[in-house]
C-alpha cells in the first residue's frame, strides 16, 4: 500500500489526492473542489455513524485531458486504498462533466474545472495579476459545476449566472431569470476563485437587479463586447441535466475463469435478488442512462475484487458505451438504495428498515424517537401486506374529525356520516381531516380518493376541489392523492375498521349500500380482508371468481344462502381475527361459516363459477423497502423532467425556490418551497407522476400515494426522514442580500 494512504479514512471527512508522476499527492483542503482537466484524482469520503461505524466511498476522477497512464494509475491506486479498508468501500469512477450527484455533494462551493495539469505546468493564474480574462458558467443550485467557457456574450444566457475573472476584479453576472439559491451559489463560487486563484486580493463585483446600469455595462466592457439587452434567453433544452427512464435494465455475470473475459446475460427487468450469486466472480447491472454497477459477492477473491472495476471498463468498451459512463462498485450486504431500486424484490439482512415499521406501529401523536426495535420477518411481512401504504405517514392516530364529499356532476356532494368508510370504485371522493398537532394547533389533511373505475374527469374534479379547499384553509393543509386499494395507513385508521371498498358507483346508477348496489344479479359478493389491528382492518370487493383468491389471505364470500370466511393456508391468526370483526358489517345478522383452504364445500366453488387457478405463493418477498431519497425536480421549457438527486441529504438541502421530491420508498412527498413559482405549484402533482415514470423501480404512478406539502407545514413523518430537523431553520438562514453584502464587504481598497 502506498504510504500516502497510511492514515486515510481513519477519521470522518474528505481527503483528495492528485496523481503526479503516477504517485498520489495530497491536495490542500483550501483547494478542494478545484480540478485540473489534464489530471486524475482520488477522492475519499469517510462517514462515521453515532455507533462509531465507519463507511467509505472512493472516487477516482478523470479529467477530460488526462493521459491514459494517469487514469490507469488512479484506478490502480484506488484498489490499494480500497484494500486499506479490506474491500469495504464503495468505488465510483467519475469523468469530468459527468460526475455523480454523490461526488458533487462533497463540494458545497461547487466543482470548478481549471485548465492545464501537472505535465503542462498547471497554467496557473498569476496571483493578483490582470492576466488573461476567463469566463465561467455556474450551473446548478445544489450540485454546482463551474465550467470555463469561451470569453464572449455568445457563451451567456439570462437563466444562469456567470463569473468573469479579470484578474484584479471578478464580476458576477446574475441572470435575470436565475433563482435565489443559484445567485447565492454563484457569489460563493466567485469568492472561491478570489481566494484560490488570487490569494484573496481580487475584488468581487455583483451585477444583479441592485446594480446600476453603468455597473452592469462595466461587465460587458471588460468582457469586450455586448450589453445586458444582448444576452440570449435561457436554452429550452438542457439534456445534460435531464434524467430519463432507463429503457433497458439487464444483469450480467462477468467471469474470466476460461482465460478471457466472458459476459453472460442473467436476466432483464424485472430482476430478483436471487439472481445474484455470492460464489460467482461478480455481476454487472447495466442500467443504461444511469450507468453501470459492479456487484462483488462475498465469495470473490481479493484479486477478483481488485479487478472488478477493470472488468467494468472492459464491459463499457465491449458494449460500445461512452467513456463518460458512470461506474459504481458495491459489495454484497453493502448495497444502497440506488442499486436495490432496480430489483423487483429485495430482502435486507438485519431488517435495517425497522424504523419504518416502528413508525407504523406508533399510534400516538408524539414524536417517533427513542430506541429502535427490531422485527422478525413475520411481523415485517404482515405490515408490508396488511398495514396499508405510506406506513410512516402518521400525523396522528386517526382520532380527528373527518368530513367527506363525493364528486357528482363535477361538484362535491356531502355524504351522510353513517356512510363514512363506504367507497365505490366508480366514484371519486374528497376527505377533509382535522387533527390536533403536537404544537397544540390544528392540522388539516385533504385526501382525494380516486376509484379504479372513476372517470378521468371525476378524478380531475376531485383534485381541483382539493386545491380549492386548501386555498380556503390558507394553504395550511397537506394534500394526499389516494387510489383505490393503495390507501395510506393513516387513511385506514380514520375509519376505525369500517372501511369497505365496493365496486360500482354513483355514475353507474348505484344508489347506496343499503340497497345492496354492489351485488351482481346472482346476489354474490367476494371481499378480501386485510388489517393489522381493529382500527385499520378493511374489506376490498373483488370479482367473485376463483382467480381472485390467494393462499396468503383471508376472504369473505357472501351468497344468497350463506356467508363464508375462507382462510388461506398462509393466512395469519391476526388476519383471521380481522375477518371475524368486519364480517358483521358486510353481512349483518348472518352467522358466517369458517372454511379452510382445501376443505371448501361444493356450494363455495359454485358461487365462484367453479374451481380455478389462483395465487398460491406464500410469504412473497415483495417490493423492497427503499431508504428515503431526495430529488431536486424541475420541469423544463420542453416539458421534460430534470432530476438531480441530493445524496446524504439534510434539511438545508430543501431548495426554498423550487419543488423537491422526497421518495419515501412507499410514498412520494412533494415539498413546495415558499419561493416556487405558481406554475411549479400547479404542476407539483404532475411532477411527482413524472418522477415515478423516470424512476427505475417497479412502481406505478397511479398507485403510489402522493403527499403534497408546503414549506413550514411538514408533518413529522416527513421530518424524521432527515438526520435532524429545526422548525426555525429557514428563519435563521442568511438572505441573498446579506450574502451579497458580505462578499462586497470583503473587497480590498485599491492602493
Amino acid at each position: 500500500m502506498h504510504p500516502a494512504f497510511d492514515n486515510a479514512g481513519t477519521s470522518e471527512g474528505l481527503e483528495v489526492w492528485r496523481i503526479e508522476n503516477f504517485e498520489p499527492v495530497p491536495v490542500p483542503k483550501n483547494t478542494h473542489g478545484k480540478f485540473y482537466v489534464g489530471d486524475s484524482y482520488i477522492v475519499l469520503k469517510t462517514k462515521v455513524t453515532k455507533g462509531k461505524v465507519f463507511s467509505w466511498d472512493i472516487h477516482f476522477w478523470l479529467g477530460a485531458e488526462t493521459s491514459q497512464d494517469e487514469a490507469g494509475s488512479a484506478a490502480f491506486l484506488t484498489v490499494q486504498l480500497d484494500d486499506r479498508h479490506n474491500g469495504a468501500p464503495v468505488q465510483h469512477r467519475e469523468v469530468q462533466d459527468h460526475e455523480s450527484s454523490l461526488f458533487l455533494s462533497y463540494f458545497p462551493g461547487g466543482v470548478r474545472y481549471a485548465e492545464g495539469g501537472v505535465k503542462s505546468g498547471f497554467n496557473e493564474v498569476e496571483t493578483n495579476a490582470a492576466g488573461e480574462k476567463r469566463l465561467f458558467h455556474v450551473k446548478g443550485s445544489k450540485n454546482v459545476r463551474v465550467r470555463q467557457v469561451p470569453v464572449g456574450i455568445a457563451s451567456m444566457n439570462t437563466g444562469d449566472c456567470f463569473i468573469l475573472d479579470g484578474g484584479y476584479d471578478i464580476y458576477v453576472y446574475v441572470g435575470p431569470r436565475s433563482k435565489r439559491v443559484e445567485k447565492m451559489k454563484a457569489i460563493s463560487a466567485a469568492c472561491q476563485i478570489r481566494d484560490q486563484d488570487h490569494a484573496g486580493r481580487a475584488n468581487v463585483h455583483i451585477l444583479d437587479e441592485f446594480a446600476s446600469h453603468a455597473d452592469q455595462q462595466e461587465f460587458f466592457d471588460v468582457l469586450g463586447e455586448g450589453s445586458p439587452d444582448e444576452v440570449a434567453e435561457e436554452s429550452e433544452c438542457d439534456d445534460e441535466y435531464e434524467e430519463t427512464a432507463s429503457k433497458s435494465i439487464a444483469l450480467y455475470k462477468v467471469s474470466d475463469a476460461a482465460g478471457s473475459l466472458e459476459i453472460t446475460p442473467v436476466g432483464e427487468r424485472p430482476l430478483k435478488q436471487s439472481m445474484l450469486d455470492s460464489d460467482q466472480d461478480c455481476f454487472i447491472l447495466d442500467t443504461g442512462a444511469s450507468g453501470i454497477f459492479v456487484w462483488v459477492g462475498k465469495g470473490a477473491t481479493a484479486q477478483e475484487r481488485g479487478q472488478s472495476m477493470v472488468k467494468a471498463q472492459e464491459f463499457i468498451t465491449s458494449k460500445g458505451y461512452p467513456v463518460t459512463t458512470q461506474v459504481h462498485r458495491v459489495i454484497e450486504n453493502g448495497e444502497k438504495t440506488d442499486f436495490k431500486q432496480y430489483f423487483a424484490s429485495w430482502q435486507d439482512k438485519g431488517l435495517d428498515h425497522s424504523h419504518l415499521i416502528k413508525a407504523a406501529m406508533d399510534d400516538d401523536s408524539s414524536d417517533a424517537g427513542g430506541e429502535e426495535r427490531e422485527f422478525d420477518p413475520e411481523i415485517l411481512h404482515m405490515f408490508k401486506k396488511n398495514g396499508g401504504r405510506a406506513l410512516g405517514f402518521m400525523p396522528d392516530n386517526g382520532q380527528g374529525e373527518a368530513e367527506i364529499w363525493r364528486v357528482e356532476n363535477f361538484e362535491l356532494v356531502p355524504l351522510e356520516p353513517q356512510t363514512y368508510g363506504m367507497f365505490f370504485g366508480g366514484d371519486s371522493y374528497v376527505i377533509k381531516y382535522e387533527y390536533r398537532n403536537k404544537r397544540g394547533g390544528h392540522g388539516f389533511i385533504l385526501y382525494y380518493w380516486q376509484g379504479k373505475e372513476s372517470t378521468t374527469d371525476e378524478k380531475a374534479a376531485a383534485a381541483m376541489h382539493t386545491v380549492r379547499l386548501d386555498n380556503e384553509l390558507n394553504g395550511k393543509a397537506i394534500q394526499v392523492r389516494v387510489t383505490q386499494g393503495n390507501e395510506p395507513r393513516h387513511f385506514l385508521k380514520i375509519f376505525k375498521g369500517k372501511l369497505i371498498n365496493f365496486t360500482g358507483g354513483h355514475a353507474s346508477g348505484f344508489r347506496n349500500i343499503h340497497d345492496h348496489d354492489s351485488y351482481d344479479v346472482d346476489g354474490t359478493r367476494l371481499f378480501r380482508i386485510r388489517g393489522t389491528c381493529s382500527d385499520d382492518v378493511r374489506a376490498d370487493q373483488l370479482p367473485e371468481v376463483a382467480s381472485s383468491l390467494a393462499s396468503d389471505d383471508v376472504f369473505i364470500l357472501e351468497t344468497p344462502s350463506a356467508t363464508y370466511i375462507w382462510h388461506g393456508v398462509g393466512a395469519s391468526e391476526q388476519e383471521k381475527e380481522m375477518a371475524a370483526k368486519i364480517v358483521w358489517i358486510i353481512s349483518p345478522q348472518v352467522s358466517p361459516q369458517l372454511i379452510s383452504e382445501g376443505s371448501e364445500p361444493d356450494e363455495f366453488w359454485a358461487a365462484l363459477g367453479g374451481k380455478g387457478d389462483y395465487d398460491r405463493e406464500l410469504d412473497p418477498t415483495g417490493a423492497p423497502f427503499l431508504n428515503p431519497r431526495l430529488f431536486h425536480c424541475r420541469i423544463l421549457f420542453n416539458k421534460r423532467l430534470r432530476v438531480e438527486e441530493v445524496p446524504h441529504f439534510e434539511q438545508d438541502d430543501l431548495n426554498v425556490d423550487d419543488v423537491m421530491v422526497l421518495d419515501g420508498g412507499d410514498e412520494i412527498y412533494v415539498w413546495i418551497g415558499n419561493g416556487a413559482t405558481e406554475e411549479e405549484r400547479t404542476k407539483s402533482i404532475d411532477m411527482a407522476k413524472q418522477y415515478i415514470r423516470t424512476d427505475p423501480s417497479e412502481r406505478n404512478e397511479e398507485t403510489v400515494p402522493i403527499i403534497i406539502l408546503k414549506q413550514g407545514e411538514e408533518p413529522r413523518s416527513f421530518k424524521r426522514m432527515f438526520p435532524s430537523w429545526n422548525d426555525s431553520h429557514w428563519e435563521s438562514q442568511p438572505s441573498y442580500e446579506a450574502i451579497r453584502q458580505h462578499a462586497l464587504d470583503q473587497n480590498q481598497p485599491r492602493q
